[in-house]
């Protein structure tokens, strides 16, 4: 099985993918997903916040390690992931999202003897201020492999406006990361999307894949 590590500053919905990633390799399987929140920085609209939701969905989730209680602020993980990455479990490492986008990197080192099959994926929104260009992403990658030790895979367009975001939002982005792409010899791996933008662009994403969500899963319907 693979090991997913996801980055991405905050407020790129780099939590929002990891959830919604773990939701979609889980259908169908026998095999369990885990979920590994490494995020101390930022106590809200983490991964670990929607615990209860995501056992349900057959997902466990090492966050705290005092409990994954909610707007809990107390910088403990739970490394009990470890040992899912060394018995070859499917595993999605959600880092944090503070410290210039490569918080939580740290943290794999304690994984990186162990890691054979993995993808290290930087998500992307380019309507933040830290991702809105090609040369601040060629930047924000430099960054990422320098202090992980382990080498970016690909990208995913997670790029939007929250429920302002358009079709075109997703197509203009989509253009800067494809010259990302061609400069660094990455793909695009993956686009993530709602259902109304995905049915009237479908044919024109160039993603390897596509995550279609009908609803945010870490935003309350009024945030």
């Amino acid at each position: 099985m693979k090991t997913y590590i996801i980055a991405g500053f905050a407020g790129s919905g780099k939590s929002e993918f990891a959830v919604n990633l773990a939701l979609s390799l889980n259908e169908g399987q026998d095999s369990r997903t885990t979920i590994a929140d490494l995020d101390t920085i930022n106590p809200y609209f983490r991964s670990r916040e929607k615990t209860e939701q995501l056992r349900a969905a057959g997902i466990d989730i090492f966050g705290g390690a005092l409990g994954n209680n909610t707007g809990q602020d107390v910088p403990h993980l739970d490394y009990g992931f470890v040992s899912r990455i060394s018995a070859g479990e499917r595993v999605i490492v959600d880092l944090a999202g503070g410290t210039g986008g490569t918080g939580g990197t740290g943290a794999l080192a304690s994984v990186y003897s162990r890691l054979q099959n993995y993808e290290f994926l930087a998500v992307l929104n380019l309507y933040r201020p830290e991702t809105s260009t090609a040369a601040k992403i060629l930047c924000f990658i430099n960054k990422l492999n320098a202090t992980s030790r382990v080498s970016l895979t690909g990208f995913v367009n997670n790029s939007h406006m929250l429920r302002e975001t358009t079709p075109q939002h997703i197509l203009d982005s989509q253009d800067v990361i494809l010259s990302v792409c061609e400069a660094t010899g990455l793909p695009l791996r993956y686009t993530m999307l709602s259902r109304p933008i995905y049915e009237q662009i479908s044919t024109q994403i160039s993603s390897d894949e596509v995550l279609i969500f009908n609803h945010l899963q870490l935003r309350e319907s009024w945030q």
